[in-house]
């Protein structure tokens, strides 16, 4: 062989080796930027996901919202509304003292059971008040007498009914409450002020 063809054989071993090393290079920053786009890919992914997961809980977030609103809506009619149910218990009263109103007290009294099955279809239910502890979040104390019947603390006497709707309170019940047995001086008298108004 001779010394040009030796050389060129030495050319080509060169030339080989570098673009076997310049592939290697570039599969290398291929490779690298294959992973970066793979990482970039999964990022997006989960961020993708974080915001469908918001989007379902904002809307779920508004559909309760709504829920509660709607189930309030009729709140303030509903409140209206009482005035014109304690008008027909003071006429159904009224009504069962005078003897010839019978007939009246009966259509009273149906109408006054119409109207409370309608309440009661609305959520709209009585509140317990005589005989309970007084409780301010049902109650709203009017009067209070002493009583030998009932301890201090106790509503004795419903004054107007109270009412809630869906559990929150539409109206307090407005009561009498228990003082506790009258006080006694030293002569065994009662003390004067018993029944005060609050």
């Amino acid at each position: 062989m001779s010394k040009r063809g030796k050389n060129a054989a030495k050319t080509t071993d060169v030339d080989e080796r570098q673009a076997d090393q310049a592939r290697s290079e570039q599969a290398a920053v291929a490779e690298d930027e294959l992973t970066a786009l793979r990482r970039e890919v999964q990022e997006l992914r989960d961020k993708n996901l974080r915001l469908i997961a918001e989007s379902q809980n904002a809307q779920k977030r508004a559909e309760r919202e709504k829920q509660e609103a709607l189930r309030f809506a009729a709140f303030e009619f509903a409140r209206e509304l009482l005035p014109v149910l304690d008008d027909l218990e003071r006429t159904q009263a009224s009504a069962r003292e005078a003897q010839a109103g019978q007939a009246v007290a009966d259509g009273v009294r149906i109408v006054y059971e119409h109207f409370l099955k309608v309440l009661k279809h609305r959520h709209i239910e009585r509140i317990e008040a005589a005989g309970q502890p007084f409780d301010p979040t049902y109650h709203e104390a009017m009067l209070q007498q002493p009583s030998t019947e009932q301890p201090a603390g106790t509503v004795i006497q419903e004054l107007s009914r109270g009412y809630t709707m869906y559990e929150r309170v539409l109206r307090s019940s407005r009561v009498s409450v228990s003082g506790g047995p009258p006080r006694a001086d030293q002569d065994g008298k009662k003390q004067p002020g018993a029944g005060k108004e609050k």
